[in-house]
């Protein structure tokens, strides 16, 4: 690594706009940090690479502009000297990379400004010292084309709305059908796991329906199409909840996907309704009927409750609507 300097430059030449080496999401609420210069200062110096007129930010962008905003004029800064490109590269990711975890957006932020300057192989040689975990060649290949996606891409994965995993089934789609699930991600929520059952099941009803991704989520409960408009559902998102309506989209592709799996899992619903059961049991029946297992849950405080749940239990033996729904 290129020897540094700490050096008294003045604020006025350190220039923001050059992101080059930026690999964390732009943050414009530096309250607490601004706070916490005004008392104290900055107690870890950036990191900026000399230009030929201008200092360039290589880690500390937040740190600089809370300088600017508290008003100091001159700040110190640890210097490294025109040129040394590679250098500042594997320092800015290292600086973070070894101070929290990366997330999956800076990940790819940082594997693709390393690439400017070495080559897959050589990543993989100095990952460790570089990203402080391993990677191989061919995820490192796949981030830089996550990366090539549309902007959205990286806004979403800063946002926690969609995983690194759920984007390697998408980077390879047709440019509207990617476009439609960067929408839809968008406006709902869900879990790496509901992510992909989404993406799965979508694109099985587009291929066995043959019709577009777009229809497909316009003909939904969401109604939404890639404008935002209403759809045919007759709804909108506005300020709904992401997580709840990402429930609902799955639970309408699972219906669309699975008609005959989902009217059984309804009509196990009601026999259990029908059951009356007291509030402290709790009957669950095998996930997608795929199990020959059933779960009863109980609860109780004490002696006498404990001897109410399993008389109810043994009630429930005799009950015809148990029967049925235990011997399918």
């Amino acid at each position: 690594m290129t020897a540094m300097t700490f050096t008294d430059i003045p604020v006025s030449e350190v220039d923001l706009s050059d992101t080059g080496f930026r690999i964390t999401e732009p943050c414009h609420d530096i309250e607490h940090l601004k706070s916490s210069i005004s008392q104290y200062g900055i107690m870890v110096p950036p990191l900026v690479l000399c230009g030929q007129d201008k200092y360039i930010v290589v880690s500390g962008f937040r740190r600089i502009e809370g300088a600017r905003h508290v008003g100091l004029s001159r700040i110190t800064c640890r210097v490294m000297p025109a040129g040394e490109n590679l250098d500042a590269a594997m320092a800015a990711v290292t600086e973070n990379s070894f101070s929290r975890e990366l997330t999956p957006a800076e990940l790819i932020r940082a594997t693709v400004l390393l690439l400017r300057f070495m080559d897959a192989h050589s990543i993989v040689k100095n990952a460790t010292a570089i990203f402080n975990m391993p990677l191989n060649a061919g995820y490192i290949n796949t981030l830089a084309r996550i990366h090539a996606m549309p902007d959205t891409v990286l806004d979403l994965l800063d946002q926690g709305q969609i995983s690194i995993k759920a984007c390697k089934h998408l980077v390879s789609m047709e440019a509207d059908t990617l476009a439609g699930f960067l929408h839809l991600f968008s406006k709902i929520k869900a879990s790496l796991g509901i992510q992909m059952e989404i993406i799965a099941w979508a694109k099985e009803i587009c291929a066995l329906e043959k019709i577009s991704l777009s229809r497909l989520i316009r003909e939904s409960p969401l109604g939404i199409t890639n404008g935002d408009e209403i759809g045919q559902g007759g709804s909108c998102f506005g300020h709904r909840d992401m997580g709840a309506l990402g429930k609902q989209f799955k639970a309408f592709l699972a219906q669309r996907r699975f008609p005959a799996l989902t009217a059984a899992k309804n009509k196990a619903r009601e026999h259990i309704k029908d059951l009356e059961l007291d509030s402290g049991l709790q009957l669950a029946v095998p996930e997608n009927f795929e199990g020959i297992v059933y779960a009863m849950h109980m609860e109780f405080k004490n002696m006498d409750e404990f001897k109410t749940r399993l008389n109810r239990l043994a009630e429930l033996a005799d009950l015809n609507d148990f029967k049925s729904l235990v011997d399918r």
